[in-house]
């Protein structure tokens, strides 16, 4: 026999090794199933995640055990098995005896190396992370209801209240500080370029908005510090993780939904300064004057910050290239009309940057 084909044969064997021991090990459930959804062997996690007795669960399909919902069914189970990986989020499985109600993030992959065996099926409990954001969602609420009982007028105390649940860093309070004066100068900007043709902006309008941007980002108090304050660039699950932060806020402040007050408006702007011009934002992808002047306002605003100033994962970039970088977004991260006000007064935007570093 070739002695390259023994050397191969010996790695295969000593890497099927390894991965035996990963599964074994992992902290999730692991399972495989055929295509009809019928267990065939599982992980030591998956047995303690779902109280499986120690006899082969074989007498139960994976739907025993997960509950099936839209596009995750046995009936599905062929359809998938053409696909390539799914993840299915916030998967129920149900309360049982001895056990709580589960949610789970589920990853289905096909599988077709393994004759009888059609899918690898990884679950991980979410149970834990769900609770903490309902919790830190709360958190937020009673913060906000803190806020309301003192009104606008102290405005140090919504700044210490705010930098409570934001980046959690040193940088923060200087953040917000920025944020809200380059608001409330682009929103003047605004009125006196477009005022007469939008008569609803008034003095009252632009200042809520401002002290309102102070609460863009109250949300990330749901928002796990190891993500946060990353020094890299994030993975696409730690970017949709990150993406919580706009749901988290609007959920916090749905009670002053429909409200003419400060907080009214910072749940518009929490919930949509990441939205975009051309529809490509999130967290519902709205598109042009969908998105509510203050949100497009912001949107501006908060981007500038981050691009000259440091962030965990990058470092400042000079003035003249975030004009640049702004510029080169009109009509599609931002409003082309906000990107004409700002870079009439980019002078402005420069001179309050430095002052407040």
């Amino acid at each position: 026999m070739d002695e390259n084909y023994l050397n191969i044969l010996e790695n295969l064997c000593a890497l099927n090794g390894k991965l035996e021991a990963i599964v074994e090990s992992s902290t999730n459930g692991i399972a495989e199933i055929d295509i009809t959804g019928k267990i065939l062997a599982y992980n030591p996690s998956f047995q303690k995640m779902f109280h499986v007795p120690n006899s082969s669960p074989e007498n139960h399909g994976i739907f025993h055990y997960i509950k099936a919902r839209e596009g995750f069914s046995p009936e599905m189970l062929p359809v998938l098995h053409k696909s390539q990986t799914v993840y299915f989020n916030d998967i129920l499985a149900e309360e049982t005896e001895g056990r709580d109600r589960l949610f789970l993030e589920v990853k289905i992959v096909p599988l077709n190396i393994l004759e009888g065996v059609d899918f690898i099926v990884i679950i991980k409990d979410k149970t834990d992370i769900l609770t903490a954001l309902h919790n830190r969602e709360i958190f937020i609420t009673t913060l906000l209801d803190l806020i309301e009982d003192i009104k606008i007028d102290n405005r140090k105390t919504i700044y210490n209240l705010a930098s409570l649940v934001e980046l959690r860093d040193t940088a923060t309070g200087k953040h917000l500080e920025r944020v809200e004066a380059f608001t409330r100068i682009l929103a003047t900007g605004y009125y006196h370029r477009f005022g007469k043709r939008d008569r609803w902006i008034t003095d009252a309008y632009i200042e809520d908005m401002a002290v309102s941007a102070v609460l863009h980002d109250i949300g990330k108090v749901g928002i796990s510090d190891s993500i946060l304050l990353k020094p890299d660039r994030l993975s696409d699950l730690e970017m949709d993780a990150m993406k919580q932060h706009t749901y988290i806020a609007g959920k916090a402040l749905e009670k002053h939904q429909g409200k003419k007050d400060f907080l009214a408006m910072g749940r518009e702007i929490a919930l949509t300064h990441h939205e975009k011009w051309n529809g490509k934002g999130y967290p519902r992808q709205l598109a042009g004057k969908e998105i509510p002047l203050s949100g497009r306002i912001v949107a501006l605003c908060d981007t500038y910050d981050a691009i000259t100033n440091d962030r965990p994962y990058k470092k400042a970039l000079p003035h003249e290239m975030a004009c640049k970088i702004i510029k080169a977004e009109k009509g599609l991260a931002f409003d082309p009309e906000i990107v004409s006000v700002f870079l009439g007064l980019e002078q402005d935007f420069k001179r309050i940057n430095m002052a407040m570093q």
